[in-house]
């Protein structure tokens, strides 16, 4: 089986089959480009909660649980222009084709994922109003102002040319199906007469996939098929299936393009090196050469005076001493020969040492240019991290593993509170008016004093109180089964707000000090966020931060600097823009571990 590039029909239409309702109804937030790949990242809001659309043209689309390294340069402004705030009314497959057709409310998007494929954005009309590429095909146009028409569908076969294709086991293109799905399912055909039995078997299947009833299997560094194989491993769904198997892909192609480029920039840099080690060898052997000359002319005065006198004034002598070939010149005397050439060997010593310095700072280059390689390597690995569904809140691991979560805003707190709360898990809130709900998740399990207070630290921080520059603040904690939406009769509850019955419980003085570590195991590099006891139990190289006056670029680039000389580990700029969404506000370097 070959190893799949690109999503095929049934992948996509798997694919819509199961997410149909999810992106129906999106609205499209925004849209980034993925740096490295020309792919596109649409930021959809569907149903209280965020999604990212990972959009390939010529390879797939499918929702990504993975960070990525985003730009908003060049082309991406235009289709933001065009499709953002709007309203996806519905996605489904143009045709037979590998194409994705999605209707907004004034706009259509076609998403080609046949090979040379593009992304197409038309208005009502179907009038091309953006490409990622305008060029006219063999048997297209695409350019601005006029009709979208996709690829035009084959002639249908000939029954000498299926007799044909079947006699040389060429079975996908009589069937119109990858060579991965009649190899899952064991077809074969060895005479016309066996066709319309299998071609029944196809059907069966894409009416099964229509249906939603496949299987999730990814075949580790192969493909992804929603048919059940002895190599499969079975996912919880079709798109987390895509999902792995694409960012792998998308990991190996960006590390070789970038090890490519740079490899070669550092192929030509130590090429001039060694060139210019070439060159500092001959100036120094020139510089030898020259004084010596100079050494033996003085040495040789009488042999060379003579030689001049006996010379008719006008052309140079050359006389051999001592093996060695000197030019000299009549009209000059001993002494000034040797002084021209001891000047020349002043001038090769001049060019060496000038060579020298260029050396010197061309290995300085090759330096950075390697840390840059190392570098760059590490921020892929870094930014191509699976996010973790809590990694949308505030968020924090408690010392014996419990998650925290804390809203960003009222809209967070409510639905924290609406549908992550359970009745077991425990609540907390700072005692102060501007306070995140916290959450602690039980996760059916015991949960510890030592755990409520790793929470209380992270329900403090994002309060009020850090913004306000306080020491520490009190938080409260009540079970789950104490909090509830419902208000008393005659009242209304704002927005993120909620009604607390029973016996609250105190913790006085909660210091407001966020610790954040760095995480470096299984070949993953991440962060963690907490009290400093629960990110002391996990790594040692870490730092605590506490409310200040440095402003979050400034501080975030001090962390992370400190937590990169701590660990070894390069590229974590890349997560840059992560510690600045987790500090509670500006702040301070309390302390750090290492």
């Amino acid at each position: 089986m070959n190893k799949k590039n690109s999503m095929s029909y049934i992948d996509l239409l798997a694919w819509i089959t199961e997410n149909k309702s999810i992106i129906e109804g999106s609205r499209i937030d925004n849209v980034y480009k993925i740096s490295g790949i020309q792919a596109y990242l649409f930021k959809l809001h569907s149903k209280n909660t965020d999604k990212f659309l990972v959009v390939e043209p010529g390879k797939r689309i499918h929702f990504t649980k993975y960070d990525r390294e985003k730009s908003s340069e060049g082309e991406v402004r235009l289709i933001r222009e065009l499709v953002k705030e709007k309203i996806i009314k519905s996605i489904n497959i143009l045709g037979n084709e590998r194409i994705a057709k999605i209707d907004l409310i004034d706009r259509k998007i076609y998403i080609e994922l046949l090979p040379r494929g593009l992304l197409v954005i038309t208005d009502g009309n179907n009038k091309v109003l953006f490409s990622t590429e305008y060029k006219e095909f063999r048997d297209r146009i695409i350019r601005l102002g006029i009709e979208y028409l996709p690829p035009p569908q084959p002639a249908p076969l000939t029954s000498d040319e299926i007799e044909k294709l079947i006699n040389k086991g060429n079975l996908t293109r009589i069937l119109g199906v990858p060579q991965e799905i009649l190899e899952a399912l064991n077809i074969k055909i060895n005479s016309l007469e066996e066709l319309d039995g299998v071609k029944n078997r196809i059907n069966d299947l894409l009416n099964t996939i229509r249906g939603g009833k496949f299987f999730n299997c990814l075949i580790r560094n192969v493909t992804v098929l929603p048919i059940k194989t002895d190599e499969c491993v079975e996912y919880n769904s079709y798109n987390d299936a895509l999902d792995d198997y694409f960012t792998q892909l998308e990991k190996d192609i960006v590390k070789t393009e970038v090890d490519k480029n740079l490899e070669k920039e550092k192929g030509n840099l130590e090429k001039t090196i060694e060139e210019l080690k070439s060159q500092i060898e001959e100036y120094a052997k020139k510089e030898s050469e020259m004084r010596q000359i100079a050494e033996t002319i003085i040495t040789n005065y009488e042999l060379i005076e003579n030689a001049i006198k006996n010379s008719n004034k006008k052309n140079s002598v050359t006389l051999k001493i001592n093996n060695i070939s000197i030019d000299i010149d009549p009209k000059l005397t001993v002494y000034k020969n040797a002084s021209k050439y001891y000047d020349l060997a002043k001038e090769y010593s001049e060019k060496a040492k000038k060579a020298g310095e260029v050396l010197e700072e061309l290995r300085k280059k090759l330096s950075e240019l390697q840390f840059k390689i190392d570098e760059r390597k590490e921020e892929i690995r870094i930014s191509l991290r699976k996010k973790e569904w809590y990694e949308k809140y505030h968020w924090g691991i408690t010392r014996n593993g419990h998650i925290v979560i804390a809203g960003r805003d009222s809209d967070q707190n409510e639905s924290i509170v609406r549908k992550l709360l359970d009745e077991k898990d425990i609540f907390l809130h700072a005692d102060i008016q501007g306070a995140a709900a916290t959450v602690l998740k039980a996760n059916s399990g015991q949960v510890s004093e030592d755990d409520i207070l790793d929470a209380a630290y992270i329900a403090a921080c994002y309060s009020k109180a850090w913004k306000t520059g306080l020491g520490s603040v009190d938080v409260f904690w009540v079970y789950g089964n104490q909090v509830s939406k419902s208000p008393p009769s005659g009242e209304y509850l704002a927005k993120g707000s909620f009604m607390i019955y029973g016996r609250k419980n105190f913790i006085k003085n909660v210091k407001l000090e966020l610790a954040i570590g760095i995480m470096n195991q299984n070949d993953e590099v991440g962060l963690l966020y907490g009290s400093v006891y629960s990110v002391e139990t996990r790594t040692k190289n870490y730092v605590v931060v506490g409310p200040g006056d440095e402003d979050l670029e400034e501080i975030s680039e001090k962390i992370l600097r400190y937590l990169s000389q701590s660990s070894g580990v390069k590229g974590l700029r890349i997560l840059k823009e992560e510690i600045i969404r987790q500090l509670p506000g500006k702040s301070r370097l309390i302390s750090r571990k290492t």
